[in-house]
């Protein structure tokens, strides 16, 4: 449900974990960091509140705390707001600068949406919003990369008809690296003509900043999503789909044409033996009636195959049909994937009933290790 701020009312910043930013040309690492792992030194509550998180996004990598940002409706537009002094060694600035060169982004969560950076789609020509922003600038021509200590934090916001009321439909953070000389000048926010590079053999001292700009919207809040579900290239290409059905279609016809050729000759021969009082072996297609009732060479594994892919045909379906009928909104962190793993345990029993019916089917007789095998094999 949509959250209707005052003005002067307090928006919360929420930090979540540094990822690997999607997208990049080439995907370096894997591994999230919690945003106040140490090394990284960022600003940080006394004591950070972890906030409540579903299944889904615990297992998707999210760990999500409060933040020391302060942000309220419509204050401070584009005033600076110093937030902190660190100190960071020079063993945590090697670790920082080789995040940066990975390619790790900050991600925040302002009222459900996560703070994102503004990218253009070559080919459609239009700009969208990609979750996260850079932690460094790791294209920049230096020895070591410089580090965003600045943010300008951009809030669109849609006001409510005849109503005092307003509505965040997105969140742009634009970062920067400015080399503070003292408090006082980063106190004042403006860029300078040195960038923040972290000196692996020496301590560095970080002044961090940010601006908030408060930007009025015609999005409603209904619709606030669209920026971030960007799709690259959305054309049909009809070309590649009308080829590929003409190829299949072909081969079809050809494959039941050699096969109904070998059935109608196979066909002519039997009826032309019937005829004849000699019993003769039986050839072609004959020779497959022994082999429809054999059992295959390894039942257990096959059954318990069968019985682990229906369950997750059910699975999916019903998950499909779910995300088709919008119950499983992106706005809803980790909804997805717990929403998955709940119909996976509900569908166990499709598992066990076609594993077991399988089993019994081909004359098996090991049914506990069926039952054993069909909960764990998988799964393992």
């Amino acid at each position: 449900a949509p959250h209707d701020y005052k003005k002067g009312e307090e928006v919360e910043v929420y930090v979540n974990s540094l990822t690997p930013l999607m997208g990049s040309q080439q995907l370096k690492s894997l591994i999230p960091y919690d945003y106040y792992y140490k090394p990284f030194h960022f600003c940080s509550p006394k004591e950070p509140q972890s906030q409540p998180e579903s299944l889904g996004s615990i297992l998707f990598g999210d760990r999500i705390f409060d933040s020391v940002y302060k942000l309220r409706m419509l204050q401070n537009n584009a005033t600076c707001q110093y937030l902190c002094s660190e100190t960071v060694p020079g063993e945590d600035a090697a670790f920082i600068n080789a995040r940066i060169k990975e390619n790790y982004a900050i991600n925040w969560l302002i009222d459900g949406l996560p703070a994102a950076s503004r990218k253009l789609d070559v080919k459609a020509k239009t700009l969208f919003n990609s979750i996260g922003f850079e932690l460094g600038d790791s294209m920049a021509s230096f020895s070591n990369p410089p580090l965003h200590n600045h943010y300008d934090i951009e809030i669109q916001y849609h006001k409510q008809e005849g109503q005092d009321k307003y509505r965040v439909v997105g969140v742009i953070v634009i970062p920067s690296s400015n080399k503070y000389d003292s408090e006082d000048d980063a106190k004042t926010c403006g860029p300078t003509s040195e960038r923040l590079v972290l000196k692996e053999d020496s301590d560095n001292t970080v002044h961090y900043t940010y601006k908030v700009i408060w930007t009025p919207s015609n999005i409603a809040w209904a619709t606030r999503w669209d920026n971030y579900l960007h799709t690259f290239d959305p054309r049909i290409h009809w070309f590649s789909l009308v080829n590929s059905i003409v190829i299949v279609l072909f081969l079809t016809g050809m494959v039941a044409m050699i096969l109904l050729r070998a059935l109608h000759k196979d066909i002519s021969r039997y009826n032309q033996l019937e005829a004849q009082e000699d019993v003769q072996e039986d050839f072609g297609w004959k020779l497959v009636h022994g082999d429809i009732f054999r059992a295959p060479a390894n039942i257990m594994l096959l059954s318990v195959l069968l019985g682990n892919g229906s369950q997750l045909f059910c699975m999916t379906t019903v998950t499909l049909l779910f995300a088709v009928l919008g119950f499983l909104s992106p706005s809803n962190r980790g909804s997805l994937a717990t929403v998955m793993l709940i119909f996976y345990m509900l569908f166990a029993f499709v598992a066990g009933y076609i594993s077991a019916r399988i089993y019994k089917m081909f004359g098996g007789d090991a049914w506990k290790k069926n039952v054993f095998l069909t909960a764990f094999l998988f799964p393992t």
